[in-house]
């Protein structure tokens, strides 16, 4: 999906982390912890090594679930994907801190619920992640991934922006 948004002045094109295809849900609800880790690189923007970053869950529609780490402060409009995402800019349990001033290794989990608290259905999520850089959209990639009764761990290819990505589902 693609939209405009309008932050300060400065209209921004968004992509949704959005899919043709509804969700499965089993109405099973399984607890477990998702732990998420990636290595962050420049998206080319005119601020580097300043960032701003968010990675949150969706499920396999686009519709948010929850977010798990936010960094921005007062750049956080630029975060044009996740705000799509998220209208109300929603941070219950995440991580959150300033604009990042350097790359590296970002970690984050998720414990199935989603922002109200709930815990969630199994079936496939997808872990999204957006950085950028300068004044505009920057990076944005999306990893599905299966909830459920079974562990699953998965180190996607590397993204732009995202390398050394490890998703791990471990159920309780």
């Amino acid at each position: 999906m693609v939209g405009l948004l309008f932050f300060g002045g400065i209209i921004l094109g968004t992509n949704s982390c959005t899919s043709t295809n509804p969700p499965v849900y089993t109405g099973v609800k399984t607890n477990g912890t998702l732990a998420v880790s990636t290595v962050t690189s420049t998206s080319g923007g005119g601020y580097t090594p300043q960032n701003v970053v968010a990675i949150w869950i969706e499920d396999n529609s686009g519709k948010f679930i929850k977010t798990l780490l936010v960094k921005a402060q007062s750049q956080v409009g630029y975060l044009s994907n996740w705000l799509n995402a998220t209208p109300t800019a929603n941070e219950v349990d995440a991580i959150t801190g300033a604009t990042a001033y350097s790359y590296g290794a970002l970690t984050c989990s998720w414990n199935g619920t989603d922002y109200q608290g709930t815990l969630v259905s199994d079936t496939t999520y997808r872990v999204c992640m957006e950085l950028t850089d300068g004044h505009g959209s920057g990076n944005f990639s999306y990893f599905p991934f299966k909830k459920g009764t079974v562990a699953n761990t998965q180190s996607p290819v590397n993204k732009p922006s995202f390398s050394s990505v490890s998703i791990k589902w471990t159920p309780k």
